[in-house]
């Protein structure tokens, strides 16, 4: 059992917390937050039903990166899911860490932009994910500049990583059942994410 409990956050997100793997160094640990677990003990019966509980993220994670590695054997534009560890917080996602240029962790999309400004090499590099979420037939469920880190993994060089936001959520699973469809669904979502990073104001010196 890994022990987190005493280890500090390096991330945080809406609903889980992200630590370093205690064993393996390029590796990282999601858990789900108390308060998420509360809140899904509380929940109305019919946000209990999913056999997974709270943990349904977990397995949508997983299944939407084999997927993808299905569609295509190029450079992934998802973060590595490297499988499941017990922790003393509960059942962790483990995934593969990504590297920023100075050897900390990447950073995400939004900060890249508060800090560069919009440049040609992020409208470049957002290319280039438009290209390889397409290749990859990725369901990308959240698509917004804080789910994408810019950086470097053992699956390949610099580029843009989706690290969190993605695989199907719909109950109808329609993104799964049509992959033209959800080709045009990540288009859209794209263009959206475009458009608000391009309006993202660079931060004052």
């Amino acid at each position: 059992m890994l022990e987190l409990r005493h280890a500090t956050p390096i991330a945080s997100g809406q609903h889980r917390l992200v630590y370093q793997h205690p064993h393996e160094p390029d590796f990282l640990v999601k858990v789900m937050r108390a308060e998420e677990l509360e809140a899904h003990r509380r929940a109305p019966w019919y946000r209990r039903l999913a056999r997974t509980g709270p943990y349904r993220g977990y397995l949508r994670e997983l299944k939407e990166y084999l997927a993808s590695r299905c569609a295509s054997d190029g450079v992934s534009p998802l973060a590595r899911v490297v499988g499941l560890a017990e922790t003393d917080l509960g059942p962790g996602l483990v995934v593969e860490k990504v590297y920023g240029a100075d050897g900390g962790l990447a950073p995400n999309l939004d900060s890249w932009v508060r800090r560069d400004g919009f440049t040609a090499e992020i409208q470049a590099a957002m290319d280039t994910l438009l290209a390889q979420l397409l290749e990859h037939d990725v369901i990308a469920a959240d698509l917004h500049a804080w789910n994408l880190v810019y950086g470097s993994d053992s699956q390949g060089g610099t580029r843009l990583v989706m690290i969190d936001g993605f695989g199907e959520k719909n109950m109808i699973p329609h993104c799964s059942m049509n992959r033209r469809h959800n080709a045009s669904r990540t288009r859209h979502k794209f263009r959206r994410m475009l458009a608000r990073t391009r309006a993202t104001p660079r931060s004052a010196e």
